[in-house]
């Protein structure tokens, strides 16, 4: 893949870069974006527990919440 950036946000990732101590910008942006997608599937957690939290007392399935987690993470993979 290959990314333009305007040359001072180009020069901003390279000075986070390398105050983070990664090797590369590359390597910096990779871990923006994981961490985006772990932030996307905290997000989706929070709101189905809100949700349960407000809903109408149904029964509780850890499995049916770990699916819904999976399917809201994979979905803002996807849409990245």
């Amino acid at each position: 893949m290959s990314v333009i950036l305007p040359r001072s946000i180009e020069q901003m990732a390279e000075r986070r870069a390398s105050e983070a101590g990664f090797r590369d910008v590359a390597s910096y942006l990779a871990h923006l974006i994981a961490a985006d997608a772990r932030d996307a599937s905290d997000n989706a957690l929070e709101s189905a527990l809100l949700e349960g939290l407000e809903g109408d007392g149904e029964e509780w399935s850890a499995e049916t919440m770990r699916a819904e987690c999976r399917a809201a993470l994979a979905a803002a993979r996807k849409d990245a």
